[in-house]
């Protein structure tokens, strides 16, 4: 069965907040809810569903002087511990380092967090260089984070860099949705092949459709705005407005043309290349030639 195996480094504010997050985490991993509790409320009172989701398994708590390890499995569906990050963030911790292993397509991902905030590797080092020798101890990258083409090894080329520092709170949310929409399709997906199958038609072939409709759309949308446009910012009003009609029948046209070509592939071919044998009819073993199919024949008998 395939999984997600997570691991994640957790650097605290002070020794005492990251003695208090070592006791909650051990708890949690041994499954003593009552212990745990009593010492996330030492920690600031935090929730121990937001630190800890039932559905992790094959957990592991290391505790170093300088941080605090977890290492756990998820389902290859789940999500990431944006959440626990979340409360870990409002309750003294200053930065994390999270590494996910998709046993699935067998890569690594790694995400670097400081300060409340998703990251990139640089910055993140940049803002800690004391913690790059704990996170890539083996790292052939330049210092404070920055990577060269020569140089640039695993520890690197798997860290997965946003455009700029997003909240982890802003993260969550985006994760919830990109999840939700994903969801949607997939539900939308079944139940369009539902209903091509109660109709008779192929799923196939209505897909295809749904395509070549959305090809024209893109096309009709495309003469509209050029239509707007230069009528709006160029003289000859009616100029402008027969062109936008032109471009609105010949663009949809070309692609759904282009769409159907794309679709279709190069069966055509292939049919072109498996008729040229029979073009002059089948030569039969006495020597005659049968062209009792041919259109010649057909109409001559008829």
């Amino acid at each position: 069965m395939s999984q997600n195996t997570h691991t994640l480094q957790l650097f605290f504010e002070d020794p005492i907040k990251l003695k208090l997050g070592q006791l909650v985490y051990q708890y949690l991993a041994a499954g003593s809810t009552e212990q745990a509790q009593r010492w996330a409320n030492k920690l600031g009172g935090a929730d121990l569903d937001a630190l800890w989701d039932a559905q992790w398994f094959n957990q592991e708590v290391f505790a170093e002087p300088s941080r605090l390890t977890l290492r756990f499995d998820t389902g290859t569906t789940d999500d990431l511990p944006l959440r626990a990050l979340e409360a870990l963030f409002a309750h003294g911790l200053q930065a994390a380092v999270l590494e996910v292993f998709y046993d699935q397509v067998g890569e690594t991902e790694r995400m670097h967090f400081d300060a409340g905030q998703w990251v990139s590797r640089q910055a993140f080092f940049q803002n800690n260089p004391q913690w790059q020798p704990v996170v890539e101890p083996k790292s052939g990258c330049g210092e404070k984070g920055k990577s060269s083409k020569d140089d640039e090894d695993a520890d690197c080329a798997c860290s997965k860099d946003p455009a700029k520092p997003i909240p982890i709170t802003q993260l969550r949310k985006q994760e919830a949705e990109r999840k939700r929409e994903a969801q949607e399709a997939v539900e939308a997906i079944v139940d369009f092949a539902k209903a091509m199958g109660k109709s008779g038609t192929s799923p196939v072939k209505g897909l295809i459709a749904v395509l070549l409709l959305r090809a024209g759309l893109k096309g009709l949308l495309q003469a509209f705005v050029f239509t707007v446009v230069t009528v709006l910012l160029f003289k000859g009003f009616w100029l402008w407005l027969g062109l936008g009609l032109v471009l609105a029948v010949v663009l949809p046209l070309y692609y759904m043309l282009s769409e159907y070509k794309d679709l279709k592939g190069d069966d055509d071919d292939d049919d072109d290349d498996g008729d040229d044998g029979d073009a002059d009819g089948h030569i039969n073993n006495d020597g005659s030639n049968d062209d009792s199919g041919s259109p010649a024949t057909v109409m001559a008998k008829g």
